[in-house]
């Protein structure tokens, strides 16, 4: 009888240890998943100011073309800084739970972390370059089927038959000129 006694405790102990690591693990699964929003919201920022610049170029390319290079520098200068802007934390890092190896899991596997590509401002669009059924299908309707007027196309259908038709035949210039 003492004999089940001992491993009745061996398995409770292990149990109380597997409870542990499952703790654990849920709260770095709950800080991963935090930095994960503030990722989300980062890039959404980022998105965002992307479309504004390319506005603001758009605007200045139509209302005087010699003012692009002083803007192409101002932005230059805003990212030759070291360091544009430092927000506190969210949370203090914590030291990940040593994973304990499952029976059929390999020893010593890693995980590398994926990251997303720099996004180059040079590369923003010039105003001459044609258009993509996706950047087609931000535009409005209205805007659509001027454009699909203009170029002789069918301005019949839905907003993606027309960009279909449209894309490549359009500059994003000829976008802003219409809108």
């Amino acid at each position: 009888m003492e004999l089940l006694t001992v491993r009745f405790a061996q398995i409770a102990t292990q149990i109380d240890a597997t409870t542990a690591q499952i703790n654990a693990l849920q709260v770095h699964l709950s800080e991963l998943q935090e930095h994960k929003q503030q990722l989300l919201s980062v890039e959404q920022a980022c998105q965002s100011a992307l479309s504004q610049t390319y506005t603001a170029l758009m605007m200045l390319h139509h209302v005087d073309p010699s003012q692009v290079p002083v803007f192409k520098e101002a932005l230059t200068d805003k990212f030759n800084t070291e360091v544009i802007a430092q927000l506190p934390a969210s949370t203090e890092p914590t030291p990940e739970p040593e994973p304990t190896p499952e029976p059929d899991a390999p020893v010593g596997d890693t995980f590398e972390i994926q990251t997303a590509p720099v996004i180059d401002v040079d590369a923003l669009p010039e105003p001459d370059e044609t258009v993509t059924v996706a950047e087609l299908n931000q535009v409005s309707i209205q805007v659509i089927r001027k454009l699909a007027s203009k170029k002789k196309v069918g301005g019949s259908g839905t907003r993606a038959e027309i960009a279909s038709r449209l894309a490549g035949l359009v500059t994003k210039d000829e976008i802003w000129k219409a809108a």
